[in-house]
């Protein structure tokens, strides 16, 4: 009877440390879900950044290559109006 006890008294001891150890693995499991989960955050926040920067970057190459079709086009005018050569 008294090995019988003494054997439980082991497996209790057993699992008892079986569960802290879980626990502290549990824990450190935890604080890199939450850091995973707050880098996560920051990427899809940078990334709406992201986003809205080549958004911006698009609409102002747009707006160069416009521009830069008008003063093509007012060269080009300008050559035919006055030409280089006054002699012609």
């Amino acid at each position: 009877m008294h090995a019988r006890i003494k054997r439980l008294e082991e497996l209790v001891n057993s699992s008892v440390a079986l569960i802290k150890k879980l626990e502290e693995e549990n824990s450190v499991l935890r604080r890199q879900a939450e850091a995973l989960a707050a880098d996560r955050q920051k990427i899809i926040k940078n990334s709406g950044g992201g986003r809205e920067l080549a958004d911006f970057k698009s609409r102002v190459r747009k707006k160069l290559a416009r521009m830069a079709a008008r003063i093509d086009k007012a060269i080009t005018l300008q050559d035919t109006l006055f030409p280089e050569d006054p002699d012609e």
